[in-house]
């Protein structure tokens, strides 16, 4: 109710005159239309009523009985006059009645009293219009409502036919056409209104109409964010609110259930582009004509763009709005984000030419895998898409505003990595560094193979303070171990010499050693990638960690990976539940490279 008396402030400012009231979270409504109101709904219902008309919107209340109203029944008549009774000694005075989205057929009573579906509903209209006294507002909803539910056309419907002919004069008839497929839904008629003023000042007072249109429209939105809103504003709510770019960007990603909004076309639209075409930037396509290389990436930027405004709205929208609306619009946000996220680092990675094509469109599943509106839409576009349990978890409980990003490795990176595990290692350990001498030893061990053999499959997580996790990758773990015997090894046994008379340092060149191991072949038959992943513990948002390491998993899929697996100490608890949540599954324990150890794995 709060936020509906907030929606008539906009409503006032956007200049619409009418408000109707139908909303499915009351059940009397709709289901339950014969129950008459409570004393306290009765209360509620009217405090709506006298807010709505402080804020000049005529209030409609619509009832729908036609889910099960039987039409010639005496007491079903009865009860509908009851309840619409009540609601008009509350204040109301414009009804609607709504026969929309029901079954045509009639039960066996009704087939006896009426000649046809509308003249039953017809009828019915008719006589509640008279018993309410004729107000100066009443609506019919037919159930023929719009051009494709008309049987066989809109001209020579019989049901229209016949409502057209019977319903009296003064009713006025609710009508879907084609101006629904043109609005931001709400501006629409306001939008008309305000035209048709604009219209009368060019007359009287001469000038371009349509310039001062943009000029009124701009100045619904012309205070800061940091500047307290009038009565009437964008948000009127104790925080920043949206920007107007924001609210846009939001109706266009949530439009309706089954079209999408000029921002959520582009971005479908970019992304379906840029997969087809990355063979254009691909390091394997020598002969392409630059400019077409251009066109990728300049179309790859716009693309990146409208994902980095999703991470700002999902930003705005957790510390610029009241907590009504936040845990309203909460989920759907952070969820839209965390997909935006993914669908990004895959573009980078795209753009860093290392793609083979082999598995780039992914597979076909069943629709019920996805999830629905834009964000599941992205999802299929995704490789590792067709996993439905690396893209469906609940939000935290506790949103936070920090703005995160993945992208692939850069150079720049290695020192913040080393750093990272460094502490990670230390957090560990409950000790301080014990080798000040060697500062790179625990970097070089953990992660130095991969950043120095196969970058291009090393993803980096970063917030505002820097970088807070990777995910490191091989694809293809045989060749790899052949590389770090031939390149990595020797490099590192030049970098920490005996003769340094380190203690330390040696036993972690020994540690080096053993990782290069060999694991058995019926586990990289189905496992052929690995992977090792890190983040900070004080990370606020762990969702984030997920989309990491979905983002490599989409990588490695799209190089014709078909399994990975990774390998941790039994004692990690908080990684095996992790991993576990994401569809990976033990396979081996007791027999992996180090004795200890634990291989966790799952199919792409």
């Amino acid at each position: 109710m709060e936020q509906r008396k907030v929606l008539f402030q906009w409503m006032q400012r956007w200049e619409l005159n009418t408000y109707l009231y139908g909303p499915k979270d009351d059940l009397k409504h709709r289901l339950l239309w014969r129950e008459v109101y409570s004393p306290e709904e009765e209360g509620q219902l009217h405090t709506l009523i006298v807010e709505s008309e402080k804020r000049g919107l005529r209030f409609v209340y619509s009832l729908s009985p036609g889910q099960d109203i039987v039409f010639s029944s005496s007491c079903d008549l009865s009860l509908l006059k009851r309840k619409l009774r009540q609601v008009s000694k509350l204040g109301c005075q414009a009804f609607a009645i709504l026969f929309d989205d029901i079954d045509h057929s009639l039960c066996q009573a009704d087939s006896q009293a009426f000649s046809s579906f509308a003249h039953a509903q017809v009828s019915v209209a008719n006589e509640i219009y008279r018993f309410l006294g004729e107000p100066p507002v009443f609506l019919f909803c037919p159930t023929e409502y719009c051009g494709s539910l008309c049987s066989p056309s809109v001209s020579k419907s019989p049901y229209l036919m016949t409502v057209g002919e019977d319903l009296l004069p003064n009713i006025s008839i609710i009508w879907t056409g084609e101006i629904k497929k043109k609005a931001l839904a709400m501006h629409t008629s306001g939008g008309v209104l305000q035209s048709q003023k604009n219209i009368l000042e060019k007359v009287s007072e001469g000038g371009d109409g349509e310039e001062r249109e943009k000029k009124l429209h701009n100045n619904q939105f012309q205070q800061g964010p940091g500047q307290p809103r009038s009565p009437g504003g964008v948000l009127c709510v104790e925080k920043a609110p949206l920007s107007e770019s924001q609210i846009r960007l939001l109706v266009g990603l949530h439009y309706l259930p089954h079209e999408h909004g000029p921002s959520a076309q582009r971005l479908l639209q970019d992304l379906t582009w840029l997969k087809e075409h990355c063979h254009l930037v691909s390091a394997n396509d020598k002969k392409g004509p630059p400019q077409k290389a251009e066109e990728w990436r300049g179309r790859a930027a716009g693309f990146l763009g409208v994902c980095e405004e999703i991470a700002a709205l999902h930003s705005s929208v957790v510390s610029g709005v009241s907590k009504a609306v936040l845990y309203d619009l909460y989920p759907y946000v952070w969820d839209l984000r965390n997909t935006a996220l993914v669908a990004k680092a895959f573009i980078c990675w795209l753009g860093c030419g290392t793609t083979t094509g082999a598995e780039l469109l992914g597979v076909e599943s069943e629709p019920w895998v996805f999830k629905g509106g834009v964000s599941g839409e992205l999802q299929m576009l995704l490789p590792i898409g067709s996993n439905s349990e690396l893209f469906s978890h609940p939000p935290p409980l506790f949103p936070t505003s920090r703005l995160y990003n993945i992208r692939p490795y850069h150079n720049k990176d290695k020192a913040e990595l080393y750093c990272m595990v460094r502490q990670l290692q230390q957090g560990a350990q409950g000790s301080p560094d014990s080798s000040p001498a060697h500062p790179d030893l625990i970097g070089d061990r953990c992660l130095g193979p991969c950043l120095a053999l196969c970058p291009e499959y090393s993803m980096v997580l970063e917030d505002e303070l820097g970088v807070c996790g990777c995910v490191l990758g091989v694809v293809d773990v045989r060749s790899f171990a052949k590389r770090c015997q031939t390149c990595w090894m020797p490099a590192m046994r030049d970098k920490y010499p005996p003769r340094t008379g380190h203690a330390n340092s040696q036993e972690v060149l020994q540690q080096m050693e053993e990782d290069q191991g060999e694991y058995p072949d019926s586990l990289l038959y189905h496992f052929p990638s690995q992977l090792r992943l890190d983040a900070l513990p004080d990370l606020v948002d762990i969702s984030v960690t997920r989309c990491l390491l979905t983002a490599l998993l989409t990588a490695l899929k799209a190089n014709g990976s078909h399994g990975v697996f990774c390998e941790m100490q039994p004692t990690d608890r908080m990684r095996l539940d992790f991993l576990t949540k994401l569809g990976f599954l033990e396979i081996i324990r007791g027999e992996a490279r180090h004795r200890e150890g634990v291989v966790l794995g799952r199919l792409l």
